[in-house]
């Protein structure tokens, strides 16, 4: 229910664990043995968790439920240190040479900087949604304040 919003907190730089496929009682018990705040829309799960350990996010469209969460957490300081959106891992930065055959020839003729993530080593460069990324950031910031 929460995988686009998911999708963006990592790309805000925030630790975000997303399996659509766990069970209920696998995710309690990360969040519980992780220190994890619970983000869901299902109540009955949002009512199990202990007190303070979840929040049941109100707003149906990605964008409102990021400024939602933002704000309920006071996360408007964020900076934007993306990690994987796919698996969550951090991005390092790498050498243009040692992406050649993991991008299109294009975005190697015209790219300079480039990032992969150290888990599933899935490559990332500055490409034409960053303007995107940021004028959402724009628009959460301030929905939040």
């Amino acid at each position: 229910m929460l995988g686009r919003t998911a999708k963006w907190l990592r790309m805000l730089g925030f630790n975000v664990f997303y399996d659509n496929k766990a069970a209920d009682a696998d995710l309690k018990k990360l969040c519980l043995e992780e220190n994890r705040v619970l983000l869901t829309k299902d109540v009955a799960l949002h009512e199990s968790m202990p007190h303070g350990s979840s929040r049941l996010v109100a707003a149906v469209h990605t964008r409102e439920q990021l400024a939602e969460v933002v704000s309920s957490f006071r996360l408007d300081r964020f900076a934007l240190h993306p990690r994987c959106s796919l698996c969550n891992g951090a991005l390092v930065p790498v050498q243009k040479e040692s992406v050649q055959d993991w991008v299109p020839p294009y975005v190697f003729r015209t790219q300079s900087a480039f990032q992969r993530c150290c888990l599933c080593r899935k490559v990332y460069w500055p490409g034409t949604h960053l303007g995107k990324i940021v004028q959402v950031c724009r628009m959460i910031r301030k929905a939040s304040g």
